[in-house]
C-alpha cells in the first residue's frame, strides 16, 4: 500500500465486505507494469501468508528474516535501531497538535452513519 499508494487487496468497485473476504483469503495483486520491483514482491508475497506458521517474520530466524532480506540492503539495521541514523525530513510543526503534514478527512467525519 505505501508503495503503491491502494491496498493490494482492493480491485475497482469491490466494496467493504468483499474487501475484507480478499484480505482474509490473502487475494491481492500488484500493479501492472512493473510498479512494484521483483525484490518488494518476494518481501511482500513472504509476509502475507495466511497461515501464521509460514508467515516472514515467524519463522525460526524471526525478525532477522525480515531485516536481511534484500530489499532492506539499503538500511542500516544496527543504526537504525540505536537511533543513530538521520531523518531525511524533519517537518516544521506549530504545536505538539499541529496536522498539518496529513490529508484532512474533515468531509467524512461529517458524514452521517451509514
Amino acid at each position: 500500500e505505501m508503495l503503491v499508494g491502494r491496498s493490494p487487496f482492493y480491485s475497482y468497485g469491490t466494496d467493504q465486505v468483499s474487501l475484507f473476504k480478499r484480505i482474509v483469503q490473502v487475494k491481492y495483486n500488484f500493479p501492472p507494469g512493473g510498479v512494484v520491483n521483483d525484490t518488494a514482491q518476494d518481501l511482500i508475497q513472504r509476509l502475507v501468508v495466511r497461515r501464521v506458521a509460514n508467515r516472514f517474520g515467524c519463522l525460526a530466524r524471526g525478525d532477522t528474516d525480515i531485516r536481511e532480506h534484500s530489499w532492506f540492503s539499503v538500511i542500516e539495521t544496527e543504526k537504525l535501531l540505536k537511533k543513530s541514523i538521520q531523518a531525511p525530513w524533519i517537518p516544521q510543526l506549530k504545536d505538539p497538535l499541529d496536522a498539518s503534514h496529513f490529508d484532512s478527512y474533515k468531509h467524512v467525519e461529517n458524514e452521517p452513519p451509514s
